[in-house]
């Protein structure tokens, strides 16, 4: 399946603030997600690169990576949640880590979006674990949206804490058309201004290949010591005398 590319054009206060650009593959199960923010202007010179790999229908989170390089300073954020294990794991820069149990099924900020898209008209606040907190998704209702794609009817998702509203197209494939965020005496807006597709993405966050060991164990390196013992018999064994007529 192609890559969905959705374009983004950042306004704070009216003036142009930035661009940021979301991806979507998905990959069976899963789906693999990519952000790029780039802020200019009122807001400053950052940018920053999520990664996702996350559930494809329940949007719990796998993988997530986020980098930030504003100015001459860079900073990442890795976090594996590890189903196996019954950790959660970050990195913060290359020292830093820390692990905590793997209680809820969490989502990133990036799986947080994915899952906005499917989540319908329930009357009922949605409450979201995201790490180090839960969000609640309240259904705000309908608007109508006149942007550079036209005239689109979308729902309004409030989320709270902060107030951000997300506004997602009613009509499949039920796009983000718009993301407002508050922020220092003002408001963030995000507008879709473009959707693409593209080739594959770069795999991000796939579990490590696991090799099983043979009977026995052993590799190259301990001089044939971890062969299975029947073969080690086999190999001293005589061949036995033909019989005479």
């Amino acid at each position: 399946m192609s890559v969905e590319v959705m374009s983004f054009r950042y306004t704070y206060r009216g003036k142009p603030a930035g661009t940021q650009v979301i991806k979507t593959e998905l990959k069976g199960r899963h789906a693999q997600l990519e952000g790029k923010a780039q802020f200019q202007g009122p807001l400053g010179n950052a940018t920053i690169v999520q990664r996702s790999r996350c559930s494809a229908e329940r949007f719990f989170s796998l993988r997530y990576l986020e980098e930030t390089q504003e100015r001459n300073e860079s900073r990442s954020f890795d976090v594996t949640f590890d189903q196996q294990t019954g950790l959660v794991s970050a990195i913060k820069g290359q020292k830093d880590q820390a692990s905590i149990p793997y209680l809820v099924a969490y989502r990133d900020p990036l799986s947080l979006l994915h899952e906005l898209r499917s989540i319908g008209e329930r009357s009922e606040p949605v409450a979201i674990p995201l790490l180090g907190k839960t969000v609640t998704v309240q259904f705000g209702g309908e608007a109508e949206l006149d942007g550079p794609l036209g005239a689109r009817r979308a729902r309004a998702y409030v989320i709270h804490p902060g107030q951000s509203v997300v506004y997602v197209d009613t009509q499949a494939p039920h796009h983000i058309l718009k993301l407002t965020q508050r922020v220092a005496d003002g408001h963030l807006d995000a507008l879709l201004v473009k959707v693409a597709s593209e080739g594959a993405l770069e795999p991000f966050g796939d579990a490590p290949a696991r090799t099983g060991r043979r009977r026995g164990g052993g590799s190259a390196g301990n001089g044939g010591k971890g062969q299975d013992k029947g073969e080690q018999r086999g190999s001293r064994r005589r061949p036995r005398r033909r019989r005479r007529a």
